[in-house]
């Protein structure tokens, strides 16, 4: 088991019968200091395309946006694994509810994050298109 994989399995409270996710208190900074300052994340954003977000104060914008958008929501993490020396590969289920519309989507994510020095220095997820479409309505 790589760096990468340890964190991201603490991280999301893999194996854990709790929706990890769910349960981050977006309020506090600790929170999040399992993400370097500097971190970047390529993210399917409102646009529907791929978005660079340079920063953790960037990426915590973003999932507070996310999170504001949807009245219910949850996520089962289905896999977490390592990939050579670093990097990681996190595969999830997800439910979400629109906030605005009460439209409702279950989808399968993953997520690849890069870990250096114990912290998550880059991550790119990766949505189908009826998820990616969903986002773009939701946070459009």
């Amino acid at each position: 088991m790589n760096e990468a994989e340890k964190l991201l399995r603490n991280v999301f409270r893999f194996g854990e019968d709790i929706d990890a996710i769910a349960t981050i208190d977006r309020s506090r900074a600790d929170s999040w200091a399992h993400i370097h300052p500097d971190a970047c994340y390529s993210l399917f954003g409102p646009s529907g395309s791929k978005e660079m977000l340079v920063g953790r104060d960037a990426f915590l914008a973003f999932v507070t946006r996310c999170a504001e958008a949807i009245s219910e929501r949850s996520d089962e993490i289905v896999a977490i694994s390592g990939i050579d020396e670093q990097c990681a590969l996190v595969h999830a289920k997800a439910y979400r509810r629109s906030r605005a519309t009460g439209e409702d989507i279950s989808y399968e994510w993953a997520m690849l994050y890069r870990v250096e020095g114990g912290r998550i220095t880059y991550g790119a997820d990766m949505l189908d298109a009826d998820a990616q479409a969903f986002w773009g309505r939701v946070l459009g």
